[in-house]
């Protein structure tokens, strides 16, 4: 019972690591993308999206 309250708690902070990293990844982003649009083209826009979206369903995965 003991070990399962203490997985359970680290699954819990696990998950919440998860979702505070993946808030402040989705946000840097798009502050990122946001002042990469005053200097870039659509096109190199588009291509850094697509470039950061695999490479954070690869780290999340």
């Amino acid at each position: 019972m003991f070990l399962l309250l203490i997985f359970d708690f680290f699954v819990l902070i696990d998950l919440v690591d998860f979702f505070v990293l993946f808030f402040i990844l989705v946000f840097f982003f798009l502050i990122i993308f946001f002042f990469l649009s005053f200097f870039m083209t659509f096109f190199f826009n588009f291509f850094l999206f697509v470039f950061f979206f695999f490479l954070a369903i690869l780290f999340f995965i």
